[in-house]
């Protein structure tokens, strides 16, 4: 699920953005994983643009043996290489392609703190905004202490708020009530729940997000879905996306799989990931080609410039508001941020889907690398193919 796990790590070239930027927003993952035959892994990795990724990532999917991976670089606003091998299905065995949606899990927390930023610039919401002033309702009903809990603490992970809460109940997976009934219960029940951390410390907190997100509902009237769709994805033209598992809205998308009694098993019932109730901490799917255009627009942002929100509001979204212990790193909104503020990165883990994401707004350069399976073995493949990018792109 969306659940941090943070005894695993990982290795960004150069770049240590992280020890636990995979880990912070993945899945406490407990199924066996396959078997790793590093002897795979590419020798050689080329330059960008030979021709060859597709190659390269082939030998990463058999040395990891995942059932598919993809990855991309984006450079100056374009896809400048994209590749994509492996099986939609490892059962029917249809080959993935480069235009199929995958699930980016925590990636999209951007995306919802961007539209945050919109609906403050349209005067809904202030990032300075409480709980309690948005369901003055609740008043008395949940924990003192919660009630001055800002979007911006929800956004920067600075609540206190614990990271996940029954998410496996049945409760949260109820199709017969509409996504903001089931957002309001879950926001009740978390304010109901003791902190954690003290505020203004990190803590990575997935309801946390679930509740900036019911925030914006409740201000605009709009579920989180129409939201993203209209005043991030619309604005920046994107039309190639869904929410929750991709194979359940198309047979013609990547099925996400977990591995269970030594096999690979495609994803059939909602239970096996992470609800839909947990929309804004990262249910989004999306195409490659389409996430490029969103990674473009934020290097932009990070550069100083401007697009569907102000420079000002970036500046907001994008500074570091509190410190990662034992790390080189911040958190911002949405963003792992590398203390020099040369690199930011998310990842996202859905139960059955993992994902890395890594941008460096001086280069104007973003990559991201996708895999459909959820075990130990796929934040290996992620770091191999994200480290395959930069060298192919001379990031050493």
């Amino acid at each position: 699920m969306l659940i941090t796990n943070l005894q695993s790590s990982f290795k960004f070239a150069h770049l240590a953005l992280l020890t636990l930027l995979l880990s912070a927003c993945g899945s406490d993952i407990t199924q066996t994983s396959p078997l790793i035959d590093e002897t795979e892994l590419p020798k050689e990795v080329g330059i960008a643009q030979d021709g060859a990724l597709k190659q390269h990532l082939e030998s990463i999917r058999q040395a990891y043996n995942v059932p598919a991976i993809t990855a991309m670089t984006v450079k100056d606003g374009l896809v400048y290489e994209i590749a994509s091998t492996g099986y939609r299905d490892i059962q029917s065995l249809e080959p993935v392609s480069d235009n199929d949606r995958w699930a980016i899990g925590s990636v999209a927390k951007s995306m919802t703190a961007l539209l945050a930023a919109r609906l403050v610039e349209q005067g809904l919401i202030t990032f300075d905004t409480t709980v309690i002033d948005i369901f003055p309702e609740l008043k008395g009903q949940i924990r003192p202490e919660h009630e001055t809990i800002t979007l911006q603490n929800l956004l920067s992970m600075t609540s206190g708020l614990k990271k996940d809460i029954g998410a496996k109940n049945q409760q949260w997976y109820d199709n017969t009530k509409p996504l903001t009934e089931l957002r309001y219960e879950l926001t009740k029940e978390v304010l109901n729940t003791a902190a954690v951390k003290t505020r203004s410390e990190f803590w990575y907190s997935n309801v946390g997000y679930v509740i900036a997100g019911h925030m914006l509902e409740r201000v605009s009237n709009q579920t989180w879905e129409w939201l993203i769709g209209a005043e991030v994805f619309g604005q920046l033209g994107i039309t190639n996306y869904g929410f929750g598992e991709p194979s359940f809205e198309s047979a013609k998308q990547p099925k996400g799989h977990i591995y269970e009694n030594g096999h690979w098993h495609g994803v059939t019932e909602e239970k096996k990931v992470a609800p839909k109730v947990y929309g804004p901490a990262g249910t989004v799917n999306i195409s490659l080609p389409e996430l490029a255009v969103y990674f473009s627009s934020v290097l932009e942002g990070m550069q100083g410039g401007d697009n569907i929100v102000s420079k000002e509001s970036y500046k907001m979204l994008l500074s570091p508001y509190s410190k990662i212990q034992d790390s080189h790193s911040e958190y911002a909104m949405g963003w792992y941020v590398k203390s020099d503020k040369t690199a930011f990165g998310h990842d996202g883990f859905t139960g059955a889907f993992s994902v890395s994401s890594l941008l460096y707004p001086s280069q104007n350069n973003a990559y991201f690398a996708a895999v459909n399976g959820d075990t130990d073995n796929a934040p290996k493949a992620l770091s191999q193919a994200l480290e395959v990018l930069m060298k192919r792109n001379s990031i050493e």
